[in-house]
């Protein structure tokens, strides 16, 4: 992933961290760093809603088929700016890093 560049969800939810110390900080307690089941929009929102409650803070979700451009790469963790407005920060797991594609304009 190149920095500056937009990027589109394929089919995952993609949890949206308000640090790099948070999105740390949930990478260590477990490996979800993305929803994808057949109620993945309700799932997203209550495992988003656990973090958030956990670390006093605004942990939201991208939705597939999202837009986003790429701020700032630090190993797997990526600074996003989604099309809503939304700044936070990704983590870019090996399992599921495929699901991000570069949009070719």
């Amino acid at each position: 992933m190149k920095i500056g560049k937009l990027y589109q969800v394929k089919e995952f939810f993609w949890f949206l961290y308000p640090s790099k110390d948070i999105a740390s900080a949930v990478d260590h307690y477990d490996d979800e760093a993305a929803a994808y089941d057949d109620e993945a929009a309700a799932w997203a929102a209550a495992y988003a809603e656990c973090w958030s409650k956990r670390f006093k803070c605004n942990v939201s979700y991208i939705e597939s088929n999202s837009v986003f451009c790429l701020l700032e790469k630090d190993e797997k963790y990526c600074m996003i700016l989604s099309t809503n407005g939304e700044l936070g920060w990704i983590i870019l797991a090996d399992w599921c890093k495929d699901d991000i594609e570069e949009v070719k304009i």
